[in-house]
């Protein structure tokens, strides 16, 4: 909601906190077929991104998120060549994923083309031209019907959508059903890489489904979490393949590697950061391993973040 020059965002369980952010300027406030998109400067964290309400990125930290969505998985794969998106309406996973030499095509699917056309002239920042790389390919259609369908096998497949809310398309991208998709599109040695939900001392019974429901499906499953400021929390991540990913996601073997893609100067991400981001706290550690937390999330007992 919006009030005066203040944005209030309702979020963890039964919305029972919040976070407010100072506006200085409303850039832009849409409608469009599938959520409310309003883009906003604000006092601290620049100009940032809401959906339906919810923070979805900053120009302050919107490189920790994304550069932590993409770069692990990119990395666990031996070649990445041929790259599918799930989302990612912003353009910034497009933007991380082509700074990797080694990528040919980008197939990018997000369903709604009002909010990319907005990212496009509004979020400049964010894909610093990247919707028009030649290598890329952008649709507007349901991600899951066409992965499903589509002929082609990919390298490396990342899903940056939205939460799992009760009446979006997104929750049926977080299912067992969705990921065993995910794996019979993904070429040997490919992986994919999701955001997770809240890692949160508060808030990450999500985040605990969504990663036993990957365990379900994939061999090798790492959890690792970042801290967004402007999210006032600890987000989550996942990365999955069939082939194992600890002797892949080496912190030693990173920089060589991040080198040889032309990726050693990023702006968050390096082979101490992952250190951090995959050294998880003990409370996470537990509900991972207890076999009473979380839930196997499947299209008929949907994943819902209030």
């Amino acid at each position: 909601m919006q009030s005066h020059n203040w944005v209030i965002d309702f979020h963890f369980r039964h919305e029972s906190r919040a976070s407010m952010y100072r506006v200085q300027r409303t850039v832009a406030h849409a409608s469009t077929d599938y959520q409310e998109v309003l883009i906003v400067d604000l006092a601290d964290l620049g100009r940032a991104l809401m959906l339906d309400g919810s923070m979805q990125s900053s120009a302050l930290d919107e490189h920790i998120y994304h550069e932590a969505l993409v770069h692990p998985a990119m990395i666990a794969s031996p070649s990445p060549k041929k790259v599918f998106v799930a989302g990612g309406g912003e353009g910034a996973t497009l933007r991380e994923i082509l700074k990797h030499n080694t990528v040919e095509q980008v197939t990018m699917v997000d369903i709604d083309s009002a909010l990319v056309e907005l990212a496009r002239q509004y979020l400049g920042e964010w894909h610093q031209g990247a919707f028009d790389d030649p290598r890329v390919k952008l649709l507007h259609q349901d991600a899951r019907a066409y992965l499903e369908n589509c002929p082609d096998k990919f390298d490396c497949i990342i899903s940056d959508v939205v939460e799992p809310t009760g009446d979006s398309p997104a929750a049926l991208l977080f299912t067992q059903e969705f990921f065993q998709i995910v794996r019979s599109k993904l070429n040997p040695g490919g992986a994919l890489a999701l955001q997770a939900e809240a890692a949160d001392v508060s808030d990450y019974e999500a985040h605990v489904s969504i990663v036993k429901t990957l365990q379900a499906c994939f061999n090798s499953v790492r959890s690792y979490q970042v801290q967004v400021a402007c999210f006032s929390a600890t987000w989550g991540f996942a990365v999955a393949s069939d082939s194992p990913l600890d002797q892949r996601l080496n912190p030693q073997t990173i920089p060589q590697v991040l080198s040889e893609r032309n990726c050693a100067n990023l702006r968050f991400y390096d082979a101490e950061s992952h250190l951090h981001m995959f050294s998880l706290p003990k409370y996470l550690r537990d509900a991972l391993q207890n076999p009473n937390a979380g839930m196997i999330i499947r299209d008929e007992h949907l994943l819902v973040v209030d």
